[in-house]
């Protein structure tokens, strides 16, 4: 699922600010071995680099993609590229945005409901 010059993006509702720095933790056992977050846990993912991933929640939640993406990295190229892809508005608006560069998320698994958590996959798309 590593691609280069790729982005896939989550959109969601969590409940604070800490669940999803805590959803997002990359830990470490003694050894070194690095400890898959839960966020790549709950959706299958194998290897991404964490240095290269942004996740924000919005205290604002919005309908709108343009002000979900407003202020990530590549938002000029990608904003209209997942609107394209998906749709601009939502029935229900959304407070968290996951996006994983120089990936390209191919799972099953579409959504995840767990409370406090729901999150779902909108689509991948090139950011250059």
């Amino acid at each position: 699922m590593v691609k280069e010059g790729f982005v896939s993006l989550w959109v969601g509702n969590i409940s604070t600010p800490a669940v999803l720095e805590e959803l997002m933790l990359v830990a470490y056992s003694e050894e070194g071995e690095s400890i898959p977050s839960l966020f790549a846990t709950y959706f299958g993912l194998p290897y991404y680099d964490d240095a290269v991933r942004e996740a924000e929640y919005r205290e604002s939640p919005s309908h709108e993609m343009e002000q979900l993406l407003a202020g990530f990295s590549y938002e000029e190229a990608i904003t209209p590229r997942f609107i394209a892809l998906t749709q601009q508005t939502w029935p229900h608006p959304f407070n968290t945005v996951i996006l994983l560069y120089n990936f390209h998320y191919t799972g099953d698994i579409q959504q995840i409901a767990l409370e406090p958590i729901k999150l779902q996959f909108l689509g991948a798309v090139p950011y250059q």
